[in-house]
């Protein structure tokens, strides 16, 4: 006797009449008594938007490098064949099946008398238990270990059909369910192809992304192309969080344009001093601002150490800077702060005789620290090294002058980069499932001067997504537009910053 395949599937939605999809599936084999023989489980690639993350966890990274389901259906096919299907909810789940196996072509008739429910059968088996899942293993003392992952409900159904059975294992049920299932035949289909299971976290990174670059010699020093790659790379910072997605298209724009790694670290630290010449533009450098160097600089696999650097080099030449409390708000080792090279990749020259201006002030109250402790850059007037008087939180101050700080030649020189900003009258584009109802975000847009509109076209200025990586076909067509794809927290800063056009 073949025995149960025990099911669990989600999915971006509850209804495939309005066109939701299996997000991942996940098969339990057990024995005719309840035993478990095996296990499978895969995300499966929806090709649409996941509908509510926040309820099953599922990332568009993620399923980014699943199968679809025509490669699963072959392999979930011969998993199922001759076996009793057991779910939870099975109504559901075989709804689902039928609309999956239907869109690749091959109908599916499931007999319901092949198919048990668990949460059906604790009427009989549980009189007292409600509904869910959670609350029928808690009732039967089965482990509900992973809730809403495919997997964990997959074993905690597995969980419930073995207490079933323990309870009475010579009802009548299990020979009618058995006895269908051997003279129910799922479709025959052949193999279109071999792929491997695809698990939660797969798109997670073992190292930096950027390992996915190769050593190889450079081809060309810098090639025309190098502003292509960092205009792609003003979009994927543009949120501060470089996506599954925005890496690989960084990857891939860095191999057309002929980067080596080398290179592309060489324009990252040139990126962060950019950055910094922005941020020390008014001669202030915020907490803020440092906080916003080192996200970005963690984002491109640097540390507070190239933070350090970049500013340094940015109060260079003629402006002069010196460090608050001796710069340790920046997070740098004292051999940098100190002006010693940098010993990585990206040699740093000797900056001799930054002095600190001690404990920082903050702008609210002139005590240490605060939110708005300022790094505070002078020039030289006469050229001979003699500072300037600058006023901090309207106390006069003289700084000592700093020999300015030579470029790494290791380092490139990239233009500075403004902050992308949203103008009155631009379009928005909102798409997939958002934490807020989407007409809250509509009217918040409008009262900004923004245009919401239904659909991407080329005239669109930034699509919002509850996942950047979002599969869905407005944010796939946004980025086959360069358009920036962000999140609700990133549009949420934009409509404040909201200028006029």
């Amino acid at each position: 006797m073949p025995g149960f395949a025990v099911i669990d599937l989600e999915t971006t939605g509850f209804s495939p009449r309005q066109h939701d999809r299996i997000a991942e599936v996940a098969v339990v084999l057990t024995d005719a008594a309840g035993r478990v023989q095996d296990e499978w489980c895969t995300l499966v690639n929806p090709e649409r938007d996941l509908g509510p993350q926040h309820v099953h966890g599922i990332s568009a990274a993620d399923v980014g490098l699943a199968p679809t389901f025509a490669l699963v259906a072959p392999h979930l096919a011969r998993l199922l064949e001759g076996r009793v299907i057991v779910a939870h909810n099975a109504s559901f789940d075989t709804r689902f099946l039928r609309a999956e196996f239907g869109r690749v072509g091959l109908p599916v008739g499931i007999d319901p008398l092949a198919c048990l429910c668990t949460m059906r059968l604790a009427g009989t088996f549980l009189p007292s238990a409600p509904r869910g899942l959670a609350i029928c293993c808690e009732l039967a003392g089965v482990v509900h270990d992973g809730a809403h992952s495919a997997l964990g409900d997959a074993r905690a159904t597995a969980g419930l059909l073995e207490h079933y059975l323990g309870l009475d294992d010579a009802d009548p049920l299990w020979a009618v369910a058995h006895e269908a299932s051997a003279t129910h035949s799922w479709p025959w289909l052949p193999s279109s192809g071999v792929f491997a299971p695809v698990l939660r976290g797969a798109s997670r990174p073992t190292g930096h992304w950027l390992s996915g670059l190769s050593d190889r010699l450079d081809r060309v020093p810098f090639p025309p192309q190098a502003d292509d790659y960092l205009a792609l790379l003003d979009l994927a910072l543009l949120d501060r969080y470089v996506s599954f997605t925005e890496r690989g298209a960084l990857l891939a724009a860095a191999d057309e344009a002929g980067l080596s790694r080398a290179q592309v670290e060489s324009l990252h630290h040139g990126y962060l001093d950019a950055l910094a010449r922005v941020a020390l533009t008014d001669g202030v450098l915020s907490d803020s601002e440092v906080a916003d160097l080192h996200e970005v600089a963690g984002q491109l696999g640097m540390d507070a150490d190239d933070v350090a650097a970049a500013v340094a080099r940015a109060a260079s030449g003629p402006a002069l800077g010196t460090l608050p409390d001796d710069g340790a708000h920046l997070g740098a080792t004292p051999d940098v702060l100190g002006g010693a090279p940098d010993a990585g990749a990206h040699p740093v020259a000797e900056a001799s005789g930054a002095v600190g201006l001690g404990t920082g002030r903050s702008a609210d109250d002139g005590s240490a620290g605060g939110a708005d402790t300022a790094v505070v850059v002078a020039s030289t007037a006469n050229g001979a090294g003699t500072p300037d008087a600058a006023v901090v939180d309207g106390e006069s101050t003289v700084l000592v002058a700093a020999t300015p700080v030579a470029a790494a030649s290791a380092v490139a020189t990239v233009a500075d980069r403004p902050r992308f900003a949203l103008a009155r009258g631009d379009e928005i584009v909102l798409t997939g499932a958002m934490t807020r109802p989407r007409e809250d975000w509509e009217r918040e847009a409008r009262a900004a001067g923004l245009a919401p509109w239904p659909n991407v076209t080329k005239r669109t200025r930034v699509v919002i997504a509850a996942d950047p990586d979002s599969l869905s076909g407005k944010a796939r067509t946004a980025r086959r537009y360069g358009i920036p794809v962000v999140s609700e927290r990133v549009f949420e800063e934009l409509l404040g910053l909201v200028t006029v056009g």
